[in-house]
């Protein structure tokens, strides 16, 4: 079993700039560092188990400055340095070089000058590279990619399969489980993490939301934004959830099952399916909090939650089917159910949460309407210049074309009278949401006091005959 990597190694600008007058200069101290580590007699047993490629070992790194002045490239990245590293007691020294002089002729021997050595001063062998930046043939540079480190480690398994030796497949790296060293730190102790907070808002998004439009609309609120496609359009590979007030993102991936956007939509079908009651945390709270709780959330909602609250209360009021306790007042909500939850739907679809969204839907919406019925009235005119001109068929075809518009105006003036609705209905829907909490608390409490009262109520003895 083989392990491989690669670096890059960089010099210094000032030791490059003067490498015409002295040549003593012309290798970059960083360049003769690696040569001289590599090729170290006291690793290396006297150099026994030093291969050039392409050049000689001991004149290695002037050879690799000659290459860089000829194809005038001495800046920069002035050579790679690699590794492969063998299982202790697995291969032998001449053997472990064998494979790395091999391993070098395949991924560079054509192209680039390469020193191989196999140090042997430590528990088990392994191959050191010195690899030129710059190609002798061609002058191009080398370019370390993850498809070159890749390719490496692909080429190191083939050759040692080849010799006998065993090799060792990565195991694949759960993303959900990469973490950096504080956010593991802060979940060791107990302290609340990024990701978790991220994960906290997004679940509560998704249970105030019934589509995807809906739960972007309410992200957005909340200072996020997904990222799915670059500047260019081009759709990411992982996508990305920038944070509020940041530039800073994380992937969705990241996050764990259940926050990808295949798990978004699937979470949201569910919860249209399975209505989630938005203050079904607060049953587990006591009875004498349950109104300043329920009534605290209620008056900081928006259009959306108050709706949908209410539409909840009034559903549960027909279950329970207890009309003679009810005001005339609640009865008429009842029998206006089907309303309200029109008016419900209708703030889920645009995401109406204040007065100011409702104005701004409605002055869209007197757009759209202006634009349509400008369009319906081009074609009423060209209804009457084909009358004029005595031609029917053409006729026909404009009326059909103003009567799709009219069909296309009447959802859009419906809206617009349920936005008039919403702006006369909210308030009071929201104190009524109110005074329902009310009233379910009062009837659980004298519900408990009759329990409590049947409990310490003595049983008549039955009657002996």
């Amino acid at each position: 079993m083989a392990v491989t990597n690669m670096w890059a190694v960089k010099g210094s600008v000032s030791s490059v700039v003067k490498y015409i007058e002295n040549p003593e200069k012309t290798t970059p101290r960083d360049m003769q560092q690696v040569m001289s580590y590599i090729t170290d007699t006291d690793k290396t047993e006297q150099m026994m188990y030093v291969t050039g490629i392409n050049c000689e070992p001991e004149i290695a790194a002037k050879q690799f400055t000659q290459t860089k002045q000829l194809w005038g490239k001495e800046g920069g990245r002035v050579a790679y340095h690699g590794y492969q590293s063998f299982r202790a007691g697995e291969v032998d020294a001449e053997t472990a070089h064998k494979i790395g002089v091999e391993l070098a002729e395949r991924l560079w021997g054509d192209r680039f000058e390469v020193v191989v050595a196999t140090h042997l001063n430590t528990g088990h062998y392994h191959n050191h590279f010195c690899l030129n930046s710059v190609s002798f043939r061609d002058g191009y540079k080398y370019h370390d990619t993850k498809e070159d480190i890749r390719r490496m480690r692909d080429t190191s398994d083939a050759i040692c399969r080849a010799y006998g030796l065993s090799v060792e497949k990565a195991p694949k790296i759960d993303q959900s489980k990469r973490r950096n060293y504080r956010e593991w730190k802060d979940q060791r102790e107990g302290k609340v993490t990024l990701r978790s907070n991220v994960k906290a808002d997004i679940d509560a998004a998704i249970a105030y939301s019934r589509s995807e439009e809906e739960f972007v609309s309410v992200m957005r609120s909340m200072g996020y934004k997904f990222i799915i496609k670059t500047e260019t359009g081009k759709y990411l590979k992982y996508a990305k959830l920038r944070l509020p007030n940041s530039d800073r993102c994380v992937r969705l991936e990241s996050l764990g099952p259940g926050y990808d956007l295949g798990d978004y939509r699937r979470r949201i079908i569910l919860n249209t399916v399975q209505p989630v009651d938005p203050f079904y945390d607060l049953e587990t709270i006591p009875t004498e909090d349950k109104i300043r709780h329920y009534t605290e959330r209620i008056e900081r909602a928006g259009f959306r939650v108050v709706y949908t609250y209410h539409g909840i209360q009034l559903k549960a009021c027909v279950k329970r089917r207890k009309y003679r306790e009810y005001s005339p007042e609640l009865v008429e909500d009842i029998r206006r159910l089907d309303k309200y939850i029109s008016l419900q739907n209708l703030c889920r679809k645009y995401g109406l949460d204040t007065p100011e969204d409702v104005e701004d839907l409605k002055t869209r919406l007197r757009e759209e309407i202006s634009r349509i019925a400008e369009e319906r009235d081009e074609c009423r005119k060209q209804v009457q210049y084909w009358e004029r001109h005595d031609a029917p068929g053409y006729v026909d075809i404009w009326k059909i074309k103003t009567q799709e518009k009219t069909k296309q105006m009447r959802p859009l003036y419906r809206e617009l009278r349920m936005c008039e609705e919403v702006l006369k209905t909210g308030p009071m829907a929201r104190m009524k949401a109110i005074a329902l909490v009310q009233q379910r608390v009062k009837e659980e409490q004298w519900r408990r006091l009759r329990k409590d009262l049947e409990k310490t109520r003595p049983q008549k003895k039955p009657q002996s005959r």
